[in-house]
């Protein structure tokens, strides 16, 4: 669990989004691993100003040991950074199962939580969600950096966009702020928005030989029960409308002569045709499963980025 370069920039992205960090906690003890120079590099992009000594603070560590992201956070105005784990074996502030609920007395108590890449190794994910949610308080932001693509091993999951979509909902008091596709370790990687498969009409698909992490950035709007009625995938609940809908399926009589013969002949269709239909018919509905596909994906230029503000 590490602040990386690419971290670093959605930490001062959020920032100019209007995100505080004034009271900031973190899932794991977050270690930065960036160099001096490319955090220097990303803060003055982000239009920021940072001097020498408040770089070499960031960067301060006993020997032998690795730099941890506090000081980095504290430079984005935090003013208490507490970091949450099971074990203590990297120095966390607090020890807690996030298969547990928190105290009451954190209900609601943050600025800022950070998901810097832990609630993949937690079993029961939606519960570990749901506690880490609860701890935000209205106005306050969760951010969540979740492995997506390639990640095998990694940890018990790999989530997809539509969890996020559905998850950072009104009804759970959220409003989705971002939701980026990026490399973890590639400095140069480009950033990529995705679009709402509820509002595309089409799932999210993504073929690629590379890793991908997803960035999602949400504010909490309201004290709402979490997570109180499980999230239900957008197409499967398109269908179901549909479904409830439509009155009367139409009577093999009440459709056209075309459509009965296809019915009729299905069954003896050669395999090799089977196969052309149904990857002809998945091309032709969801388009190429790659970043190129522009009704799930939109490159972010680096512009955009960096002179976004707060609204």
């Amino acid at each position: 669990m590490s602040v990386s370069y690419n971290v670093v920039k959605l930490l001062l992205w959020a920032r100019n989004l209007g995100a505080s960090y004034e009271r900031t906690l973190t899932l794991g003890h977050q270690g930065l691993a960036c160099s001096p120079r490319q955090l220097k590099r990303a803060v003055h992009d982000f239009g920021f100003a940072i001097s020498q000594e408040q770089i070499n603070r960031c960067f301060q560590r006993p020997p032998c040991t690795d730099a941890f992201a506090d000081e980095f956070l504290r430079f984005l105005g935090a003013k208490e950074v507490v970091s949450v784990d099971h074990s203590d074996f990297e120095g966390a502030t607090r020890l807690h199962d996030l298969n547990n609920p928190f105290p009451e007395s954190d209900q609601a108590s943050f600025s800022f939580v950070l998901d810097g890449g832990t609630l993949e190794h937690i079993f029961n994910y939606p519960a570990a969600l749901r506690h880490c949610l609860e701890l935000v308080r209205p106005g306050g932001h969760f951010l969540t950096i979740a492995p997506v693509s390639n990640h095998m091993g990694h940890g018990f999951y790999q989530p997809s966009p539509e969890l996020f979509f559905r998850v950072f909902s009104r009804e759970n008091g959220f409003a989705l702020r971002k939701i980026v596709l990026h490399e973890p370790h590639e400095p140069k990687t480009a950033f990529f928005e995705v679009s709402d498969p509820a509002v595309t009409g089409l799932r999210t698909q993504l073929i690629s030989s590379r890793c991908w992490d997803l960035g999602v950035l949400a504010r909490r709007t309201a004290l709402v029960p979490t997570l109180a009625r499980a999230p239900q995938q957008s197409d499967y609940a398109a269908a179901w409308g549909h479904h409830q809908e439509a009155a009367v399926w139409p009577s093999p009589a009440q459709v056209g002569l075309l459509w009965r013969l296809r019915k009729a002949l299905n069954p003896y269709w050669p395999a090799w045709l089977r196969s052309w239909k149904g990857k002809y018919l998945y091309s032709w509905r969801y388009g190429s499963p790659t970043l190129r596909n522009r009704r799930h994906f939109r490159r972010v230029p680096a512009k955009e980025m960096f002179t976004e503000r707060a609204k």
